[in-house]
C-alpha cells in the first residue's frame, strides 16, 4: 500500500499565506515519489482498482465477491511476476485465451484470439493452476456494466499516471510560477467594494397613545370642587344668597367645613336639573371676615374692639370672581365650572359658589392677603355699616 508519509509531512508544512501554491507542490511531490518508486506506483494502482471495484460491483453480492477474489489473484500474479522478472513489461502467456467482452449485446462480432492494443473492453483470462483454461462465462460474469466500467476506469487511471510521470519533470518547474502568477493576478486586480445592502428604512413605530389619567367624577348628586384631581364636596349655606345688588349679607357665624389646598380650583355640579342650569348665571362671591367692630357709648365716643376668636363673623359681599359653565365632556349630565382666567388662582380666603339663590361654601387655605377678605363693622344709632380693612 502506498505510504502517506510525504503527503502528511507536506500538509503539516502548509502555511496560511498561499494554500493554492502549497497544495500544488504537495501533489507534484507525491506524483514524483510514486513515479520514482515502481512499488508505490503499483500499490496506488491496486488500491484504486479495489476502490473502484467496490463502488461499481454492487448489483450482485455474489458476483462482487467473485470479482474481488479474482482481482486479488491477479494482483498476486502481477507481484510474483515482477519480483521474478523485474519491472519489464509482462509478455502475454502463450496459453492464454483472450475473450471479447460482450455487454448485453451492445458489442457484437466473433471472438478474437488476443487482446487488441487500445481496446478498452478486452480482458485477459489467466489459466487455471491445474492447466485447464476456465471457459468464458459471458452471460453470468458480464451480465452488467460493472466490469466494463471498472476496466475503463483502470485504463484511464493507467494513462493518466503514465502521462503525469512523463511530463512531471518538464511541468514541475513551471507549476509554482503559474500558480504564483495566478495568485498575484488576483491580488493585483482591483477589488470592487462590496456595497452593503441598502438598509431598510426603519419605519418608526407609532407610539401608542398614552391614556390620560381617568378624571375623578362624582357618583352622587352634589356640588364638588376639583383640586389636583381630587374632589371636595361643598356644603350649602343656610338661607338664600343675597341679590347681587345687596352689598353685604347677614352675618355668618359658622366657619367653613370645606378647605381646599390651593386656589387652582374647578367645580362640578351634578344635580337633577344640571342640564337646564348650564345657561343660568354662576358666580363665585367673596365671604369676608369681620375683624374689627366699632361701637359708640352713651356720650357718643367710639369704642374700637377687635373681633375675638370665639366670636368670628363673616359676611357675603356682592364682589364676585368671573367663572363660566359648560356641560362636562365626560358626562353631559354634569356641569363643569371653570374660571375665565385659568392662570389666576383664587387667593386664600373664604368663598361661596352661587347657583341661582343657593350658596355653596368653601375656603382656600393660606395666609389672607387680599383686602377684600377683611371687613370692619361700624355700629351706630342709625344703623350698621361695613368697610374694608386698611390691612387684612
Amino acid at each position: 500500500m502506498m505510504s502517506s508519509g510525504p503527503l502528511e509531512r507536506s500538509v503539516k508544512d502548509l502555511t496560511s499565506a498561499h494554500p493554492e501554491v502549497e497544495f500544488a507542490l504537495v501533489l507534484a511531490r507525491t506524483i514524483d515519489a510514486v513515479s520514482a518508486d515502481p512499488e508505490q506506483l503499483r500499490s496506488a494502482v491496486y488500491e484504486l482498482a479495489r476502490h473502484k471495484l467496490q463502488e461499481l460491483a454492487t448489483e450482485d453480492p455474489s458476483e462482487k465477491q467473485r470479482l474481488m477474489k479474482a482481482l486479488e489473484v491477479a494482483i498476486e500474479g502481477v507481484e510474483a511476476h515482477t519480483q521474478n522478472n523485474g519491472p519489464a513489461k509482462l509478455p502475454p502467456p502463450s496459453n492464454v485465451r483472450a475473450v471479447q467482452i460482450v455487454h448485453d449485446g451492445v458489442l457484437g462480432g466473433p471472438e478474437r484470439s488476443g487482446p487488441l492494443r487500445g481496446d478498452p473492453i478486452a480482458h485477459t483470462i489467466w489459466p487455471d493452476p491445474n492447466g485447464a483454461t476456465a471457459p468464458p462465462r459471458r452471460r453470468r460474469a458480464w451480465s452488467s456494466s460493472v466490469p466494463l466500467r471498472f476496466l475503463v476506469m483502470l485504463g484511464i487511471l493507467g494513462a493518466a499516471v503514465t502521462l503525469i510521470a512523463l511530463q512531471r519533470r518538464d511541468a514541475f518547474s513551471s507549476l509554482r510560477t503559474n500558480v504564483a502568477g495566478l495568485l498575484s493576478g488576483r491580488q493585483a486586480a482591483p477589488v470592487e467594494a462590496v456595497k452593503p445592502p441598502a438598509a431598510t428604512l426603519a419605519v418608526p413605530a407609532t407610539p401608542e397613545p398614552q391614556m390620560e389619567p381617568k378624571r375623578p367624577l362624582p357618583t352622587a348628586y352634589g356640588v364638588y370642587a376639583e383640586v389636583a384631581d381630587k374632589l371636595f364636596e361643598l356644603e350649602i349655606l343656610q338661607g338664600r344668597a343675597p341679590d347681587p345688588r345687596v352689598a353685604i349679607s347677614a352675618a355668618i357665624t359658622k366657619p367653613s367645613t370645606t378647605v381646599l389646598p390651593d386656589g387652582h380650583v374647578k367645580f362640578i355640579v351634578f344635580r337633577r336639573e344640571s342640564g337646564a342650569a348650564a345657561s343660568d348665571p354662576i358666580e363665585v362671591r367673596i365671604i369676608a371676615r369681620v375683624n374689627q367692630v366699632t361701637t359708640f357709648d352713651a356720650s357718643g365716643k367710639p369704642l374700637l374692639a377687635a373681633a375675638s376668636s370665639e366670636e368670628k363673623t363673616w359676611v357675603m359681599r356682592n364682589v364676585s370672581i368671573p367663572f363660566r359653565a359648560a356641560p362636562l365632556k365626560e358626562d353631559p349630565q354634569m356641569i363643569e365650572v371653570q374660571p375665565r382666567e385659568p392662570d389666576a388662582p383664587l387667593p386664600p380666603g373664604r368663598y361661596a359658589l352661587v347657583l341661582k339663590t343657593q350658596a355653596f361654601d368653601f375656603t382656600v387655605e393660606g395666609t389672607v392677603t387680599d383686602r377684600r377678605q377683611c371687613m370692619q363693622r361700624l355700629s351706630a344709632a342709625n344703623g350698621t355699616f361695613y368697610s374694608e380693612c386698611e390691612k387684612p
